[in-house]
């Protein structure tokens, strides 16, 4: 049997201390160009500003006739102005001929309104009729000047910041990055995480199950994880109860990966690998950062810096995992793609069920956050425990228990951190 003492000996730390230390060694990625039909979900690392005007030309909102609104301005239906029609403009097209006193042009939604005309009233509103051959509309509405058209620069006016450094590229990012001509896109690189499990218990997805062992679900949730903040997940695999395979594979992956998550072994069980390596590699390399954090669930949660990479030992218990990852490496992974102080996103919220289970330190639980009169309301999901998975798949936000010996009754105050998945809040 391991000599344990070292395990024991820990020294916690709080959870925004933790995270703190860690936001001091994130490590600074490079960025790329991307297509435009590749950019969806990544993050732009410059300001990207506008090229030109929006619309750069003056645009008819609506199918109608261009006029000069001075000659309708008292038109009524018992005293239409009656006015010549001289020329269409199809969207796509400009006219050559300019609105005159007297006549009129017929314009469609989105055409360049020709010069001279000041205004456009729609189809609607007008009646047309044939007179001498020619094709002349009375119009039976007054109109004002200005009407229906959008102005040069009436959208974005050119040099204006479109999408700020940081931002997710989402479908409406996108049209606005087409609109001025954005083929290529600037974005963060991606960070690459690596995933590694340890435990000789887990066998893979697709294995029958066996006495005494489970299916590693740990490696899919996790990958899962880092995909949804804009990482690029690389399954490492899984390493024996065996502290020198575990450290060979972690320094193997770090050549490749910008950060990894070990999933299990942090413990102070007998064989657990992770709570060794925390505790007793050393190294120029290599600077322990925490090994014990005063918080439930997964309080061995540990966290060093090896050849300025971030290295996460993250509980094996699923639910301390799922927490794990979204108190300490969402806001690394974010940090890294250009977002500011991504560790302080709360929001507060009435509970609406009791949570009477006191504790000496926080505790961070799976919750699920919904919108009623105007208020947030959150609620504590059943079957909570940090060995436990099957609520991770309801929750969308995690409640903030603090520390005492009573809980927290229904009615009061939480702060919670919302969760990216879906939700239920409508």
């Amino acid at each position: 049997m391991r000599n344990r003492s070292q395990r024991f000996a820990r020294k916690a730390v709080k959870v925004d201390h933790a995270q703190n230390m860690i936001m001091r060694h994130v490590l600074k990625l490079g960025c790329e160009f991307t297509s435009i039909e590749s950019c969806l979900h990544r993050r732009i690392s410059k300001p990207l500003f506008a090229k030109e005007c929006m619309p750069h030309f003056r645009r008819s909102g609506l199918d109608g006739y261009a006029v000069l609104s001075e000659e309708a301005l008292f038109a009524t239906p018992q005293n239409p102005t009656c006015l010549r029609v001289i020329d269409e403009v199809p969207a796509g097209y400009t006219s050559s001929k300019q609105v005159l006193p007297g006549t009129a042009i017929r314009i469609m939604t989105g055409s360049a309104v020709p010069d001279g005309a000041d205004a456009v009233i729609m189809f609607e509103q007008t009646e047309e009729y044939q007179e001498e051959g020619e094709i002349s509309i009375r119009i039976k509405h007054k109109v004002s000047h200005g009407q229906n058209i959008a102005k040069v620069g009436d959208e974005i006016t050119s040099g204006q910041l479109l999408i700020g450094s940081g931002s997710r590229i989402g479908p409406g990012q996108i049209a606005v990055l087409a609109s001025m001509g954005y083929e290529e896109v600037p974005v963060f690189r991606r960070p690459v995480v690596g995933v590694l499990t340890t435990g000789s218990e887990l066998i893979s997805v697709g294995d029958p199950l066996q006495p005494g062992r489970i299916r590693n679900s740990n490696t899919y949730m996790l990958a899962a994880q880092i995909e949804q903040y804009g990482g690029l997940a690389i399954r490492v695999g899984t390493a024996p109860d065996d502290r020198d395979e575990v450290a060979r594979t972690i320094y193997n992956a770090l050549e490749t990966c910008d950060m990894l998550i070990v999933s299990g072994g942090v413990s102070v069980g007998d064989y657990d690998v992770m709570a060794d390596f925390f505790t007793t590699m050393s190294g120029n390399d290599m600077k322990l950062l925490f090994n014990k954090i005063a918080m439930r669930p997964g309080s061995p949660t540990s966290a060093t810096v090896i050849n300025s990479k971030l290295v996460f030992g993250l509980s094996g218990n699923p639910g301390a995992c799922f927490v794990g990852f979204e108190l300490f490496v969402r806001p690394v992974l974010l940090a890294m793609q250009g977002i500011e102080s991504p560790d302080k996103q709360h929001i507060q919220a009435i509970i609406t069920n009791d949570y009477d289970k006191g504790c000496p330190h926080d505790r961070y639980i799976r919750g699920q956050m919904t919108l009623s009169n105007e208020q947030v309301k959150v609620s504590v999901l059943e079957k909570n425990n940090s060995s436990m998975l099957i609520s991770i798949q309801d929750a969308n936000c995690i409640i903030m228990i603090p520390a005492g010996s009573k809980g927290i009754a229904a009615g009061q105050q939480v702060a919670v951190i919302p969760l990216p998945y879906e939700t239920t809040m409508y």
